[in-house]
C-alpha cells in the first residue's frame, strides 16, 4: 500500500511489508480533490481546493506524532484497473489495520452536540455514502472532526447518536459483537438507504464487511454486480437470511439507483428469484436473525448452476384463499382458468430464520413452473408464527470456513502519557506526586499557562489538578499495568481507556471535568481535559445516552388515488414534527418513532409521545392545494391517530397542530379519548374525504405498525363547508 507523508514535502511512499504505524482518513469527495497524479507535483497539488483537506489531515495526524497517513484521493492511482480492484478489495483491510480514523465531516459544525436536535451531525452527507459505511466498521478508533477540524467526538462516545442514525446495533460499537456474528440480511440492512456515485459501487463497497473479493468491473451495472456479491457469500454462508429481503416498489427507486430503462408495470410481470437485485431491499430487514436450523442430508448446502440456484427448503402447499390473494395481486394471470392450474403450483417456502423482534418464521411464496424449477411470485416476506416442519434433522452440514479477519497485533498497555489542558482548562494548574511501586512511566502535562514539563517516575504517579478561579480540583491516577483513571473526592470515577475514551466527572461546586483519550502515532496516550459549567445546556446530553423509542410506525411517503371523474390526488409527504431522530424517510415508505412519557425526562429532551406528519396535495377540481395533518402517538399503552384537512391558505404550521393536542390545548380530548381510526371531511361539501387507521403489520417492516391513508370521494353537497369543523 502506498502512504502519504504527513510532513511538508508530502511525498508518497510505497510500503509491501513492515508497514509504519498510520492513520487514516475518511470523507465524502467533493470538487478538485487531490489525485495520485496531482500529489507528484506540489505546485499543481496546492492549486486544487481538495488541498485544504489533504494539508488538514496531515496536520491532524502531524499533531499526533504519525508520519505518515493513507488517503483514498491520492494514494491510489485509479488510472490503473489492476490498481484500482486490488485497492478496493483490501480498503476494508487498511481501516482496520489502521491506527486510528479520522472522519472528516465538512458539512457539520461542532456548535452543537451530536445528541442536541440542533445539531446537524446526523444529517451529515457522510452517513449516507456507501464506502463510509465500512470506514466506520472496520477501524477499532474513530474520531469525527467538524469542517474545521475541531474535535465532536469518537464512535464509542457517540456509539448511540451514530447506532441511530445508521441503524447499526450499538452492541458492534461497545466491541460486544464482532460484524459476522450478525445475519447476512441484518449487515445488508445497514447498507439498504446508502449511496454510491457508481451504481456498481453499491455492491463493491460491502466486500469487506462480507469477507469476500471478486474483480471490479465498472460497466456492468449495479444490479449485476450486487448479484455477483452475493454469489461470493454463498460461496462461505449458508444463512438463509440473504433471501429475506423485500422488493423494490417504485420505478423511481429502480431508475434511480440502477439506471434501469425497463417500465414499473414491466419490471412486476419479471419472475423473481431469490437472490436480491439492491441492498436497498434489505431496508426491512434489520431484525432478520441469521439462519440457525439444519436439513439433514447435506440439504443446508446450496449452490449456483447455469440454471440457477439449487437449495433444498421446506415447502407447504398454500390455501385457496393465499393463492388467489397472490393471484389477484399478479399482473400475469390473464384469465381465471390459468389463475387456478398455477395456483396448484404455489407453495410456501420456510426461509429458516427469524425475526428478533417477536419470533416469528420468514417464508416466502415460490411457483412451480417446471418439474424442478421455482419462481418467487410474492414481492413481500411474510411471518408465520409456526416453526417449519423440520422433523428429518440428523445430521450437520460442515459449512466453508469465513475468511478470517486478521487486525494488526494488539498494542500492550502505554506506559507514556502526554497530559493537555484545553482552553476550557487552562486556569487548572497541577502537582504530580509518586506512589511506590516498580517500573517507569512518563507523564508530559502540556498547557497555556507554563503547564509543561516531563517526568520519568520509578512507580505510578498521581498528577492533581486544581482550579486557580473556582477551586475545583482532581487527580488523574497513572498506573504502570492499568488505565488511568479519574479521582474526584478520592473516588474513582472511570477509566480513560481504548473504550471508555470520553467520560465525564461531577467537581464539588457542580461543575464538570471531562477528560478525553485520544491515540498518537509515537505509542503515547494523549490526555485531554476539558471543563464544563454546571449551566451548560449540552451537559445532559453528555451525561445520558439516548433512549430507545417505544414505538415505531410505518407511514407512506407518498400516495396517488384516482377518482371517478379522473381527478388523481397526490399526496406528498413533507415531513414529522417535532423532528424524530429515530425518524426515516424514503422514497417509498417513512419511519416514525414515539415514546412513553418518563418521569426522568427533562421537558425540554426530544422524547415524545406523538407526532405530526404533513402532507400536501393538489386538488385539480378545485384547483387549490391542501395540506394534510396526521398525528399519531401512544397514550398510555394505547395507539391514536387523527387527522387534520386544511387549505393552502391557512397560517397553522404543524408545529401549531402539535401544539394543539398538548394537555389544555384545542384538540387535547383527541388524544386523550384516542382510537386507532379517524376521519376528516366526508360529509361535507366538497372533494374528497381522508381516513387514517393504525393497524399492527403482519409483514416484515420496521416498527410495529402501519398508517394506513385512504381518500375517498363525496358527492356534492351544497351548503356545507368541507373544511369548517378541520381547520384549527
Amino acid at each position: 500500500m502506498r502512504l502519504l507523508s504527513t510532513k511538508e514535502n508530502f511525498k508518497i511512499v510505497e510500503f509491501f511489508t513492515d508497514i509504519p504505524r498510520y492513520a487514516i482518513l475518511s470523507h465524502t469527495w467533493e470538487q478538485e480533490e487531490v489525485t495520485f497524479q496531482d500529489i507528484q507535483n506540489l505546485d499543481i497539488a496546492k492549486s486544487k481546493a481538495g488541498f485544504r483537506k489533504v494539508l488538514g489531515a496531515c496536520l491532524r495526524a502531524r499533531r499526533y506524532n504519525f508520519d505518515w497517513i493513507w488517503i483514498d484521493s491520492c494514494c491510489i492511482n485509479k488510472e490503473s484497473s489492476a490498481e484500482l480492484s486490488e485497492a478496493l478489495n483490501s480498503m476494508y483491510q487498511y481501516y482496520r489495520d489502521a491506527a486510528v480514523c479520522y472522519v472528516y465531516l465538512s458539512d457539520v459544525s461542532a456548535a452543537y452536540h451530536p445528541r442536541n436536535s440542533k445539531s446537524n451531525f446526523r444529517n451529515s452527507r457522510w452517513f449516507k455514502r456507501g464506502w463510509t459505511l465500512q470506514e466506520l466498521l472496520a477501524p477499532e478508533f474513530v474520531v469525527f472532526l467538524d469542517k474545521d477540524w475541531k474535535r465532536i467526538g469518537t464512535k464509542w462516545s457517540l456509539r448511540d447518536v451514530v447506532s441511530t442514525v445508521t441503524t447499526i446495533p450499538v452492541d458492534i460499537f461497545e466491541g460486544q459483537r464482532d460484524i459476522d456474528q450478525y445475519s447476512v440480511a441484518q449487515r445488508m440492512s445497514w447498507a439498504a438507504f446508502r449511496e454510491t456515485t457508481r451504481p456498481e459501487d453499491q455492491a463493491y463497497c460491502l466486500l469487506g464487511i462480507f469477507g469476500v473479493s471478486m474483480s471490479v468491473i465498472y460497466g456492468e451495472g449495479g444490479m449485476k454486480a450486487f448479484m455477483r456479491l452475493q454469489q461470493e457469500i454463498i460461496r462461505i454462508s449458508d444463512d438463509h437470511s440473504i433471501f429475506a429481503w423485500v422488493a423494490a416498489s417504485l420505478k423511481e427507486e429502480l431508475e434511480e439507483q440502477w439506471q434501469n430503462p425497463c417500465t414499473f408495470s414491466a419490471r412486476r410481470d419479471i419472475p423473481r428469484g431469490l437472490l436480491a437485485q439492491s441492498p436497498y431491499e434489505f431496508r426491512m430487514s434489520g431484525d432478520v436473525q441469521a439462519s440457525t436450523m439444519q436439513l439433514s442430508d447435506n440439504k443446508s448446502s446450496y449452490f449456483f448452476s447455469n440454471n440457477g440456484l439449487h437449495i433444498h427448503l421446506p415447502l407447504d402447499s398454500t390455501s385457496s384463499s393465499i393463492t388467489r390473494a397472490i393471484h389477484s395481486s399478479s399482473s400475469s394471470s390473464s384469465s381465471s382458468s390459468s389463475s387456478e392450474h398455477s395456483g396448484k403450483s404455489i407453495f410456501l417456502a420456510h426461509l429458516l430464520c427469524q425475526s428478533k423482534r417477536d419470533g416469528r418464521y420468514l417464508t416466502v411464496y415460490l411457483r412451480r413452473t417446471s418439474a424442478h424449477q421455482y419462481v418467487r411470485c410474492s414481492d413481500e416476506v411474510f411471518l408465520t408464527s409456526s416453526p417449519p416442519a423440520t422433523d428429518d434433522l440428523q445430521e450437520l452440514t460442515v459449512k466453508e470456513p469465513l475468511v478470517t479477519r486478521r487486525r494488526v497485533q494488539a498494542e500492550s498497555l502505554s506506559s507514556r502519557y502526554n497530559v493537555e489542558f484545553l482552553r476550557s482548562a487552562s486556569d487548572f494548574y497541577y502537582q504530580s506526586s509518586q506512589q511506590q511501586g516498580s517500573g517507569s512511566l512518563e507523564v508530559s502535562c502540556i498547557g497555556e499557562q507554563s503547564l509543561t514539563a516531563s517526568h520519568a517516575f520509578e512507580s505510578g504517579t498521581r498528577v492533581n489538578c486544581k482550579s486557580r478561579k473556582t477551586g475545583d480540583s482532581f487527580s488523574i491516577v497513572f498506573a504502570k499495568y492499568s488505565q488511568p483513571f479519574l479521582q474526584i473526592n478520592q473516588e474513582s470515577v472511570f477509566d480513560v481507556s481504548t473504550r471508555d475514551d470520553t467520560l465525564l466527572g461531577r467537581l464539588n461546586s457542580g461543575n464538570y471535568i471531562m477528560v478525553t483519550s485520544e491515540r498518537r502515532g509515537d505509542l503515547q496516550e494523549q490526555i485531554e481535559i476539558g471543563y464544563l459549567a454546571k449551566d451548560n445546556p449540552e451537559i445532559r446530553l453528555w451525561t445520558g445516552p439516548l433512549r430507545l423509542p417505544d414505538l415505531g410506525i410505518m407511514v407512506p411517503s407518498r400516495l396517488t388515488r384516482s377518482v371517478a371523474d379522473s381527478f388523481d390526488y397526490h399526496l406528498k409527504f413533507e415531513g414529522i414534527f417535532p423532528p424524530d431522530p429515530f425518524g426515516m424517510i424514503t422514497q417509498d415508505m417513512a419511519y416514525v418513532a414515539v415514546f412513553r412519557p418518563h418521569p426522568d425526562d427533562p421537558k425540554e429532551c426530544d422524547y415524545h409521545s406523538f407526532r405530526v406528519l404533513t402532507y400536501r396535495w393538489k386538488d385539480s377540481k378545485k384547483k387549490m392545494e391542501r395540506i394534510l395533518h396526521v398525528a399519531c402517538g401512544l397514550e398510555g399503552s394505547s395507539i391514536w391517530t387523527d387527522v387534520i384537512v386544511q387549505d393552502s391558505s391557512s397560517h397553522k404550521t404543524c408545529e401549531h397542530v402539535w401544539k394543539s393536542y398538548l394537555d389544555s390545548k384545542s384538540r387535547a380530548q383527541k388524544r386523550l379519548k384516542g382510537g386507532a381510526f379517524a376521519q376528516a371531511g366526508g360529509n361535507h361539501y366538497g372533494v374528497v374525504s381522508v381516513t387514517a387507521e393504525i393497524q399492527r403489520t403482519e409483514n416484515l417492516q420496521l416498527g410495529d405498525y402501519l398508517l394506513h391513508l385512504n381518500l375517498l370521494e363525496f358527492l356534492e353537497r351544497l351548503g356545507t363547508d368541507f373544511f369548517s369543523n378541520d381547520i384549527l
